[in-house]
């Protein structure tokens, strides 16, 4: 199993050597990247050459890129550029090298607004517009060699392990999977990490995400605090991971934002060697 560290705040600014050069002496193996760092207006394809430069120098590898777009809009010009942007990032992460993007389904709770299911909107026709979305990029997936890891996301349709399944059983694709992000399952109450693993499996966990959690799923009841705060057992969680060998990369999406804000004066970077140091107990 690798260990990676998902890129955010002020080091999305940073150069692709001084980023890559710092996950690795953090004590990484990954790199996690969103999709607006390296598809941002006025990127070329020099950028692209610099960031695998570094990448490469710095013994690393891209882990996944987060492709996530929103698929549950009332807006039906605003869900169709969504499925194209991702598309067309399918193609070019796979340029990059890249064999594993991060989707998740929407309706996106933390915006201004949002959309909700049942209120704004019925869950049948959510899931139709996931499955439109879902019926196009697979395609596009499959074509590029791309691995999609659909992720369980608070407030989302597809918010948890069973929801999930759900998407899941509607493909036979061997590109479909899931990014394993065991704090969002939490919020639900899903809470043994053993059976999320294992109810999984090897084939269809593509990526995992290392995040704890407390609470429950509503707007303000809930904080991902730091690693072994919450409620996950992550001696369990990295345990079942070992018994199906998962040999793919678990990467740290630090989301403790008051923590990060008093501690480190809102700055990202320092969670990467503090957080390395805490899985030093787990794995």
């Amino acid at each position: 199993m690798k260990l990676g560290f998902l890129a955010n705040g002020e080091m999305l600014g940073w150069d692709y050597d001084k980023l890559c050069a710092f996950i690795r002496e953090s004590g990484y193996d990954c790199v996690e990247l969103i999709d607006d760092i390296i598809f941002a207006p006025g990127k070329t394809a020099e950028d692209n050459a610099k960031l695998l430069a570094a990448v490469e120098k710095n013994g690393l590898e891209i882990s996944e890129v987060l492709l996530q777009h929103d698929f549950v809009m009332l807006d039906p010009a605003a869900r169709r550029a969504s499925i194209d942007t991702v598309k067309a990032n399918i193609e070019k992460i796979a340029a990059l090298g890249v064999k594993t993007a991060n989707l998740f389904t929407g309706p996106v709770p933390w915006m201004p607004d949002p959309v909700v299911i049942n209120r704004h909107v019925s869950a049948q026709q959510s899931w139709q517009w996931v499955f439109e979305a879902f019926d196009e990029i697979i395609p596009v997936a499959e074509r590029f060699g791309v691995r999609l890891a659909v992720e369980n996301v608070w407030g989302m349709l597809v918010h948890d392990f069973y929801t999930n399944q759900y998407l899941q059983s509607r493909y036979t694709s061997k590109n479909l999977g899931v990014n394993l992000d065991p704090s969002h399952d939490a919020l639900y109450g899903n809470t043994d990490p053993e059976f999320l693993v294992k109810g999984w499996g090897k084939d269809k966990i593509f990526h995992v995400h290392i995040k704890d959690a407390v609470g429950i799923a509503e707007m303000g009841k809930f904080t991902f605090p730091v690693i072994g705060e919450g409620v996950i057992n992550f001696k369990a969680f990295f345990n079942a991971l070992k018994e199906i060998g998962y040999d793919g990369c678990a990467s740290v999406e630090f989301e403790s934002w008051t923590y990060r804000n008093v501690m480190w004066e809102g700055q990202h970077a320092p969670a990467a060697p503090a957080m390395r140091k805490i899985l030093n107990n787990f794995i």
